[in-house]
């Protein structure tokens, strides 16, 4: 996909690897629409971008298409969605509430259902789609169950769109990405011996950053996203073979 002129909306985007994957684009020539619940943050970033601003919670429907309204109303079009925004909440099984992980599947997985149909609805031939997963979606742990089955979930409704979107010209695919240092990982991050634990199970050692992930979203972008559709790219250090 020729990025140049094109207008990418990126939930998620006023800070970590959704801000990143917004960066990136900008810097490939695309028009930037910075979708998130973080108003002071998300203007911020809009502002560094010259850029578009929509506050939106992606788990409300209304709040999606009036996201859309006002991209449309901007730019005239919507080639590029990527679906970044996430909530994720830590406890024992035992103490997960039901509301807890209501909130982070609605927000997580009804929200990139959410995005995906009402943003299809406008958007044309050539168009792409591109969903942010986790390891988690296939591998299993403690204590994130929302997180990491609302991820499960997006892998196998990426593929489903793939299908369901394929008769438009529309491909979705996904980025499964294993252990990257954004504000949602600073509870383990800032601690050495956590931090520690995370590296001792990554193979190749490292703990990825935002940019890296935000420069892969666009090189699967503008390099693979004409032909490839249902594809999960994984970016982890090799953490999903442990």
């Amino acid at each position: 996909m020729e990025l140049k002129g094109k207008t990418a909306v990126i939930t998620g985007s006023a800070m970590g690897i959704g801000k990143a994957c917004a960066e990136a684009l900008k810097q490939a020539g695309c028009h930037i629409v910075i979708a998130d619940i973080n108003e002071a943050e998300g203007r911020k970033t809009a502002e560094e971008l010259d850029g578009l601003f929509v506050r939106t919670d992606i788990s409300d429907e209304e709040q999606v298409r009036a996201l859309r309204e006002a991209a449309m109303k901007e730019y005239g079009r919507i080639d590029i969605v990527v679906n970044n925004a996430a909530l994720q909440t830590e406890a024992p099984f035992a103490e997960t509430t039901v509301r807890d992980f209501r909130r982070v599947v609605d927000i997580n997985l009804n929200g990139t259902f959410i995005m995906m149909s009402v943003m299809s609805e406008v958007m044309e031939k050539g168009s792409t789609i591109l969903n942010m997963l986790s390891v988690h979606y296939e591998q299993p742990r403690l204590n994130k169950f929302g997180y990491d089955a609302s991820k499960a979930g997006i892998a196998i409704l990426t593929k489903e769109a793939a299908l369901a979107l394929s008769e438009k010209g529309i491909t979705v695919n996904g980025i499964s990405y294993g252990a990257v240092r954004t504000p949602m990982n600073a509870s383990w991050m800032d601690d050495p011996e956590k931090s520690a634990h995370v590296r001792k199970n990554i193979p190749l050692g490292w703990i990825g950053e935002a940019e890296e992930i935000g420069e892969y979203a666009r090189t699967i972008i503008e390099t693979f996203s004409d032909h490839a559709t249902g594809s999960i790219f994984t970016i982890d250090g090799g953490r999903r073979l442990k």
